[in-house]
């Protein structure tokens, strides 16, 4: 059995590995920058940033751009594909229609009177 990189990074971080699948064929992705600053262990300075960009280098750019705040000197910008569950995604129900759903089901348009 062989294994594509992307089962690979499934089995490290599935949030990844799903942003790896949604965000392929999309020219536009959104990208999570992150910044930090400091000793790896205990940094002093921490900072995750969402641009929209093309490239992981656009996306560094970009956020170099926008930031409010100047970051510290020696700052370490590295960019990654944002994952469904970072952006807030929550899974659904299966079946919307389902009695235990818990949702109404749809009420007919009143008639117009003439």
């Amino acid at each position: 059995m062989t294994r594509t990189a992307s089962d690979m990074l499934r089995l490290i971080d599935p949030d990844a590995a799903d942003a790896q699948d949604f965000w392929r064929d999309k020219e536009w992705k959104k990208w999570a920058v992150d910044v930090t600053a400091g000793p790896a262990k205990r940094p002093t300075f921490r900072q995750t940033i969402y641009v929209r960009a093309r490239s992981a280098q656009r996306a560094v750019a970009c956020a170099r751009a926008n930031m409010h705040k100047r970051p510290p000197r020696g700052a370490v910008f590295s960019a990654r594909l944002a994952g469904p569950r970072e952006l807030g995604c929550v899974p659904t129900p299966t079946s919307c229609s389902a009695p235990d759903a818990g949702i109404a089901p749809a009420r007919p348009f009143p008639e117009q009177g003439s």
